[in-house]
């Protein structure tokens, strides 16, 4: 091989793959050689050959057809399908076009001819001739060739001389057969691979067996035995195969990492080297600037729900410093209060700007600046409208691109360098294809481009490391210090059949498809068995156990001894093991409440009662749950219009009596109800408009629950309402301050109080105890104790209305009542005075800065912070007993 390279002969390899492989090992080889400088090699994947001779041929016989790239060609096929009667039948159609896709890439693969394929007449087969017949009367339509038609149109035009003497091919069972007798007839003979170099052996060499009894251990194995090697020689180099590389890949990274890289799990997240490489690639969506400018793309076009538009807001790309971060997350809070559910793009960008001026200093605007670069991308993608060719979307999309996701490159690591480069270089492919895709409407055309980024994988640039892992079972050609093979147990080796879709098994047998019969499957087992023993001096086979299956391994593996020096356990659990002993120190005292900080009302008091910690950092800490949009009104805003229109019903009837001749009027109350819930929504779509439809149903629905309302309280005996909800005022408890606001006072007729709080959620006794769920309204009482007997919820909700009180009168609420139990106190009076020590008490503690974590039973199942507490969660409650 060194040879062919030195005397400028290309080198074709069956897959890319081996291709870089051979590549780096001629690299290597000359620089161990001494030598400072040598010809380019050229070795090349058989497939990018073909296209690139076929682009020379091009430069001198004009007639011949342009070469589809892998986006056109995916596109057309999916085009083919879709027009096809057949596709109406299919569950899922672009399954059937890449089904259709590799189908005849085999026939032109294996030599299997139409006449063959249609002999069968079978309904696959039926689809497949149509379609294959379709794909290529498109191609001759457009003046183009599939990839799969290359070798076949260079062997058509005949031999010009110019491969003579140029080309050399290496030995290997993954050459098709076409493209095998093609080589034998213009290449000469294959170049043989290499067998293992016994000296070279580390430590322990010698083929092993491994079984482990899971997937993460069968992995944390595989990255110990590389660790070793690298150990025992600087030079090592290994070849790995885990044949479902796909589905495992993150595992896998995170595994050998852990091992080889640990410094990626270090706080400070930094670009980092590895000294293995992963083969294969992931799709271009997956890489962070291509993720998020497809997430762009998407947000522009449409209704966008508010939990994708916080997202792309906050986005690291349109972030450059923590303080800009901080705007942006500051906006996202303000807007989940005032926000609707969904919109398009330029309303939530026009909603956010009024937002940032709205808190700006006077006379200054302060946008942010993820808000303005949003607004440059969104006006370069409006710039087109209606249906255009890929070449005129490109560069808008471009455009946008640079305003937004990508205006912040200079601080790109060099992955995310390459993947963006990588993006550039498919939206060139695509503003090409205007002949194959034609004219797209902005959603379509967004849709290729996310089909392309998705099916696109992407491998960066790191060269070949010495700890190779590949997801292909196949010949390495070159011999290796280690060679491990995953996978290898009963069920997976050799591997099941897996012939190809739509093509005839029978077929598929007679032309040689090895995929397709249990037969060719075990003799091509056997020939990878010997060949993968003759490249590596130390090789391992391996299988584990699944979850719910024991695996054992093949019984076609050669009986080797067992691999020892094997971690019991997968890598993170040995690295728990091995963790020291922290030094744990409690710090539940909290520093004493300063005067420049304000309390948060009874819900100071309230969060105190439930867990000191909590009281502390829903206070002071300002620990909150963010609000979520949702369509219409939420059930805060459903309680603030109740309680705005019942204040306005109320300041219209005043009083019992008032009540009653309204209620004879059915017209008057029917329009006074009416009249209190536009008032109320008015008020609060001043704030936050989900819309004239949520409008009308709201105020049905509220109109509705206040006359079931007014029903109730109509049983009652006489009184009138002497306070309504109008301003706040100070109630003062431990010496500090409480702002609080009383939703109503009536009057009896004796002139006895009572104190009344509208709950338009489920509502029940909760300011009993020492530790009350709510002092809302022992706060209130003491506030306005004059007079008083009895305090009440007034449950006003759909399910059930009625009041939930502690009164030391009967039928104080109810033409018919009990008295209450006044918690054992012989007087109301005598509760308020409990009530004052229990309030006195919670205020004192949370001024002295108390703050140990000590919930009450029901504490944790409705609240957010236990990711801050670190006390178990709820869900983790479930399974805790009592005495837990």
């Amino acid at each position: 091989m060194l040879e062919a390279a030195d005397a400028g002969r290309t080198v074709l390899a069956p897959n890319a793959e081996l291709a870089n492989a051979l590549l780096d090992a001629i690299e290597r080889a000359q620089r161990d050689a001494g030598r400072a400088w040598w010809p380019t090699p050229r070795v090349r994947d058989f497939g990018g050959w073909l296209k690139e001779r076929h682009l020379q041929r091009q430069f001198t016989d004009s007639t011949l057809p342009r070469c589809l790239s892998d986006v056109e060609e995916r596109e057309l096929w999916r085009h083919v399908v879709l027009a096809s009667e057949s596709a109406h039948s299919m569950l899922e159609p672009a399954g059937a076009a890449r089904a259709a896709r590799r189908a005849r890439r085999a026939m032109a693969e294996y030599g299997i001819p139409l006449q063959a394929i249609a002999a069968h007449g079978t309904e696959e087969t039926t689809a497949l001739l149509e379609w294959s017949t379709r794909f290529a009367q498109r191609c001759r339509d457009l003046g183009c060739i599939g990839s799969d038609q290359l070798l076949a149109d260079l062997a058509g035009r005949g031999r010009d001389g110019h491969d003579a003497g140029t080309l050399c091919w290496i030995e290997s069972p993954e050459w098709r057969p076409v493209a095998r007798r093609w080589l034998g007839a213009h290449a000469g003979a294959p170049l043989e691979p290499c067998s293992a170099d016994a000296p070279r052996a580390p430590p322990g060499a010698g083929a092993h067996l491994l079984k482990a009894h899971s997937a993460d251990a069968e992995l944390a194995a595989m990255a110990h035995w590389a660790q070793r090697g690298l150990r025992d020689r600087a030079d090592f180099r290994a070849w790995i195969c885990v044949p479902d590389l796909a589905q495992r890949r993150d595992a896998l990274i995170d595994a050998f990492d852990a091992v080889l890289a640990p410094q990626r799990f270090a706080l400070e997240a930094a670009e980092y080297s590895a000294p293995y490489a992963v083969a294969g690639g992931t799709p271009l969506a997956d890489f962070a600037p291509v993720r998020a400018a497809l997430a762009l793309l998407s947000a522009a076009s449409g209704p966008l729900p508010f939990e994708r538009f916080s997202a792309l807001l906050r986005a690291p790309e349109l972030q450059s410093s923590a303080a800009e971060a901080g705007a942006a997350a500051r906006l996202d809070v303000a807007l989940r209060s005032r926000a609707p559910s969904a919109a398009p793009l330029a309303q939530w960008l026009e909603q956010s700007v009024q937002l940032s001026r709205a808190g700006a200093a006077p006379g200054a605007a302060a946008p942010v600046a993820a808000v303005v670069r949003l607004q440059a991308a969104l006006q370069a993608l409006t710039q087109l409208r209606g249906t255009q060719r890929m070449s005129r979307w490109v560069p808008a999309w471009l455009s946008a691109f640079e305003a937004a996701p990508w205006s912040l490159r200079h601080r790109w690591s060099s992955t995310e360098y390459q993947a963006a480069e990588r993006f550039r270089e498919l939206l060139g492919m695509l503003a090409t294809a205007d002949a194959v895709l034609g004219g797209h409407s902005q959603t379509s055309a967004q849709s290729i481009v996310r089909r392309a980024a998705g099916d696109t994988p992407f491998q960066v640039q790191t060269g070949v490391a010495p700890i190779w892992v590949s997801g292909e079972r196949m010949d390495p050609w070159l011999a290796y210090d280690g060679i491990w093979l995953g996978g290898a147990d009963a069920d997976g080796w050799p591997p099941p059949p897996d012939p190809i879709a739509l093509l005839p098994v029978r077929l598929q047998r007679d032309f040689g498809v090895t995929e397709a019969a249990v037969s060719t499957r075990l003799e091509a087992a056997r020939d990878l068995q010997r060949r993968w023993q003759a490249r590596a001096s130390r090789c391992v086979f391996s299988c584990a156990d699944a979850p719910d299956h024991h695996a054992s391994l093949s019984p076609l593996l050669p009986k080797l001894p067992l691999l020892e020096g094997v971690p019991p356990q997968p890598h993170w659990r040995a690295q728990f093991d091995a963790a020291p002993v922290l030094e744990s120190f409690f710090d539940e005292q909290a520093p004493p409440f300063d005067a420049g900080e304000s309390t948060r009302g009874v819900g100071t008091l309230r969060a105190q009662s439930h867990c000191a910690f909590k009281g502390f950092a829903h206070t002071r800490l300002k620990a909150e749950v963010l609000e979520r949009p949702v369509p219409g009104f939420n059930e805060r805003e459903r309680g603030e219009m109740l309680h705005d229109a019942l204040h306005h019903v109320w300041s219209v009837l005043g009083d019992s009596t008032g009540l009653a001749e309204c209620r004879r009027d059915a017209p008057r109350l029917a329009a006074l109800l009416n009249e209190g819930a536009l008032i109320a929504i008015e008020k609060l779509c001043r704030r936050r408009d989900p819309g004239g439809r949520w409008r009308e149903r709201e105020r049905l629905r509220l109109t509705e629950l206040l006359a079931n309302w007014l029903n109730i309280e109509s049983e009652r005996p006489p009184f009138a309402v002497v306070e309504l909800e109008q301003r706040s005022e100070t109630a003062v408890h431990g010496g500090l301050e409480f702002r609080v606001r009383i939703d109503r006072i009536d009057r009896l007729g004796d002139g006895a109080r009572v104190l009344i709080d509208y709950k338009s959620g489920a509502a029940l006794p909760d300011w009993r105890g020492e530790r009350p769920d709510n002092p809302q309204l022992p706060v209130y009482a003491l506030r306005r104790p004059t007079a008083l007997v009895g305090v009440a919820y007034a449950k006003v909700n759909a399910a059930e209305c009625g009041f939930v009180a502690e009164v030391e009168r009967e039928a104080v609420f109810r033409a018919r009542g009990t008295r209450s139990k006044l918690e054992g106190r012989a007087s109301f009076a005598d509760l308020l005075g409990a009530w004052s020590q229990r309030v006195e008490a919670l205020a004192g503690q949370f001024a002295a800065g108390r703050a140990v974590l000590d919930p009450t039973p029901r504490a944790c199942q409705t609240c957010h912070l236990q990711g801050l507490c670190r006390i178990p969660s709820i869900l983790d409650l479930a399974t805790l007993s009592d005495d837990d």
